[in-house]
């Protein structure tokens, strides 16, 4: 055994003591929120500053100031994906910046249309998900097991929580991405498709980066047996699911996502994919909006490409950043739900570069050290305002049903 292994071992065997009593979770506690109307300003993730600097493609700028809805009509419940750097298979339930930073930056922006909550759980963490990447049976599939049921009975007790204390019989989104959306799967599957009552508050899910399948070509039948996807933005009790990719991404040689388990059933069903801004298929404009800076172990994960921000240039680049955290570029990224060869299907992300635009030719997405993820890291704010646009349609869609 290498050095390297054997330290991870080590490492282990040494985090390997069960969780006592202080981790398990306390849902009256709004501490164990990161998000929570009853939170005050300054503790609340959901209400850091979203401010926008947007970028044309002739150089002129604007800033466009965050917007929280002042008495929003519904709820939006979220799952945060894997952050946690926690050594342990699962999270306490203290989150440092890796949770916090990453939930302001996926889910903030959603309290433009809706009241949000978004619970602390006791995540399968990226620690163990990066060990398990090296192989060698360094992580038992029993750990991962218990350390993902862990994972869904805290997010459900936290939705139980919330129906019973703070929905008020409201409507209410759900918003997940990566392990938080596969937790909210499940939880539509388990808790709200088995009751009417539910199914009806439902309205809509935005599951972004997870293998939702469906037969293909459909729009129901697969992961859900009656929750469809959306295809239009008149609907609501619908989903929305995509992953991303590159254009001509050799990554989608061996893809993670964009594809179902066990190679699809057969080539019955497939992965979902459903275009924010095109529900009903074909080409359009993504609306993206990133952040200049992301948590700090994914930014250390990220390849570097493109210069740091909206501009070619690295001073603009700083120069921007002073006047917001995030920036979008409108009209450089399309988008595409396609199938390839293999029967992955996934959104195509187009960037338009042009010697002529002062704006970057690339910006960062890809990992540095696994392949067949894609854009994963930043699928959802890829078409984040896209995302808020569509809530906002399906929210005033179930207020008038």
């Amino acid at each position: 055994m290498s050095p390297f292994r054997a330290a991870l071992t080590v490492l282990l065997l040494s985090s390997a003591t069960a969780l006592t009593w202080a981790d398990e979770p306390d849902y009256t506690d709004r501490d164990h929120w990161l998000c929570h109307p009853e939170k005050s300003d300054s503790d609340n993730v959901c209400l850091r500053d979203q401010a926008v600097i947007s970028v044309a493609a002739n150089g002129s700028s604007s800033v466009t100031p965050g917007y929280v809805e002042a008495i929003p009509a519904v709820d939006c419940f979220y799952v945060y994906p894997t952050a946690s750097m926690d050594v342990t298979a699962n999270s306490n339930m203290r989150p440092d910046a890796q949770e916090k930073d990453t939930t302001a930056i996926q889910f903030g922006r959603y309290g433009e249309v809706c009241r949000t909550f978004a619970p602390v759980y006791r995540q399968r963490t990226l620690t163990y998900l990066g060990i398990g990447a090296l192989g060698d049976g360094l992580v038992s599939e029993e750990t991962m097991a218990t350390a993902n049921e862990t994972a869904y009975q805290d997010v459900r007790q936290a939705f139980s929580h919330y129906l019973e204390n703070d929905s008020n019989g409201r409507g209410f989104l759900l918003v997940g991405h990566s392990q938080g959306a596969r937790l909210l799967a499940r939880l539509i599957q388990e808790e709200i498709e088995t009751n009417d009552e539910l199914s009806d508050r439902l309205v809509a899910a935005h599951l972004i980066g997870t293998g939702i399948s469906v037969p293909v070509g459909e729009r129901v039948g697969g992961t859900f047996t009656q929750t469809p996807l959306c295809s239009s933005a008149n609907q609501s009790g619908c989903v929305v699911a995509y992953s991303t990719f590159r254009k001509d991404d050799p990554e989608l040689a061996t893809p993670r996502f964009g594809v179902v388990p066990d190679g699809g059933y057969d080539g019955n069903y497939e992965a979902a994919c459903t275009h924010p801004a095109a529900l009903a298929g074909g080409v359009e404009s993504l609306h993206p909006v990133l952040p200049f800076d992301q948590p700090y172990a994914f930014d250390v994960l990220l390849k570097f490409k493109g210069s740091g921000g909206p501009y070619k240039n690295w001073w603009k680049n700083v120069k921007a950043k002073r006047q917001a955290d995030f920036y979008s570029v409108p009209g450089q990224f399309t988008g595409e739900c396609v199938r390839d060869d293999n029967g992955t299907h996934y959104l195509e992300v187009t960037i338009d570069s042009d010697e002529s635009d002062p704006r970057a030719d690339d910006y960062r997405g890809e990992l540095i050290v696994v392949k067949g993820w894609g854009l994963h890291l930043i699928d959802v704010n890829l078409a984040q305002g896209d995302l808020i646009r569509l809530a906002g349609d399906q929210v005033n869609n179930w207020m008038q049903r």
